[in-house]
């Protein structure tokens, strides 16, 4: 399996920039910078690098703490690698410093890979959450140490995984550490008789800090809810619930956020097509006395609707996408809801439960019923501590356990 994957990837290689082309036409890659995905990139290696590589914009945020924290070292040089441009507004607008660069990721060519390793040398290497590449991983193992941190393998990864135990096995037996997010994950990689693993929690609940950045003006709102990362097969959804909820007259507005925003027109023609106002947040930030639906079709401003809003619907969990992260909007002291597919989180979802700081919505057509009885009985969630208390225990835990491996 190795082998044919690595030919397989040889093979592939004169092909790529061909590829990147067509998805930069496509507006899917960065024009000015899609070549940091074939290993080309002007800037000058630096000595003492710690690499930290992520996927997306999930993950960047995960470990936004963490990097801040190592940012205090001027000694340090922090490469920051990522697939999505979404991640690299995110690394502009927070992380970005002397001391700190961004580079698209490289593709899992073994040439891409060998010229990226040569360039820049790095001290450590701490992949995020699911980034499992072979070849990536085969040569990184060689030239520095390797850890694979707040590591999330779903039961669909384990599905197909243990057709394919001994090469995984093979392969994720060379990071020196893995550090695993659930107790889920643990079993799977027990499973796979890997022993090198610690267990300090999900990264992303460090992220309890509230940021006001006041880029939407929000004002004369009596009563609104947020549907959150919400995917295209669940829009239909959350436009019934917002008709049903305004028609009885428990809410005003509905804030939605989109998971991709690359049906942004289809999602608008929607709402349209059933005679909803509409605003966009791309078109006007100022939300002042408004009925109807916001669609929130950028990047970042999900924390301030947070902030004003008490109720949020947790997408990709009416679909076998495997639900969403409600962590985000908790820090904010926001009521959670969620639908039935909650497979990708299922412990956190559980205690949540435990604690009453979430709400299952067991079919589409109950929402709305769930929202109104939360509105009508005026419960306020006081998630804030908890949140809090646990991340505390996480950073903490993980901080030592890295300056462990990169102080060395």
């Amino acid at each position: 399996m190795k082998i044919i994957y690595l030919i397989l990837t040889y093979l592939a290689h004169p092909f790529l920039p061909l590829i990147l082309k067509f998805r930069v036409k496509k507006n899917k890659e960065d024009k000015y910078r899609y070549k940091e995905k074939l290993g080309i990139s002007n800037i000058v290696n630096t000595n003492n690098v710690i690499w930290f590589h992520v996927a997306s914009l999930g993950e960047i945020k995960s470990i936004l703490p963490v990097i801040k924290y190592y940012q205090k070292d001027n000694d340090l040089k922090i490469l920051i690698t990522s697939v999505t441009l979404s991640s690299y507004f995110f690394f502009k607008e927070n992380l970005q410093s002397k001391n700190t660069i961004h580079q698209f990721a490289p593709l899992d060519s073994p040439i891409i890979i060998s010229n990226f390793l040569k360039r820049w040398k790095p001290k450590i290497s701490i992949f995020v959450e699911s980034e499992i590449w072979p070849n990536m991983i085969m040569q990184t193992c060689k030239v520095s140490k390797l850890i694979l941190l707040n590591c999330r393998i779903s039961i669909n990864s384990f599905k197909r995984w243990r057709l394919f135990k001994k090469t995984f096995q093979n392969l994720i037996k060379k990071f020196d550490y893995i550090t695993v997010q659930n107790q889920e994950t643990l079993k799977f990689l027990e499973y796979f008789e890997i022993k090198n693993i610690k267990y300090f929690g999900n990264l992303k609940f460090i992220q309890h800090k509230k940021h006001n950045k006041n880029n939407l003006n929000i004002s004369n709102i009596s009563n609104s809810w947020c549907a959150m990362s919400i995917h295209f097969e669940e829009i239909d959804y959350i436009i019934q619930a917002h008709k049903v909820l305004f028609s009885n007259s428990n809410i005003s507005s509905t804030f939605l956020i989109p998971r991709h925003l690359n049906k942004i027109s289809e999602i608008e023609e929607k709402i349209l097509s059933e005679n909803i106002n509409l605003q966009k947040t791309s078109e006007n930030k100022i939300i002042n006395n408004f009925n109807g639906i916001i669609l929130v079709d950028e990047f970042g401003l999900a924390d301030e609707v947070f902030n004003f809003t008490n109720f949020v619907f947790m997408g990709g969990s009416f679909i076998k996408h495997g639900g969403q992260n409600p962590i985000e909007p908790l820090g904010y002291g926001c009521n959670i809801l969620y639908g039935k597919y909650i497979f990708n989180f299922t412990e956190i979802y559980n205690e949540l439960n435990q604690k009453k700081l979430a709400t299952l919505v067991e079919e589409p057509d109950q929402l709305y019923k769930k929202i109104s009885e939360l509105m009508d009985n005026k419960i306020n969630v006081n998630s804030n501590l908890y949140i809090k208390e646990y991340s505390d225990e996480i950073y903490k835990n993980t901080i030592n356990f890295l300056n462990q491996q990169i102080l060395i």
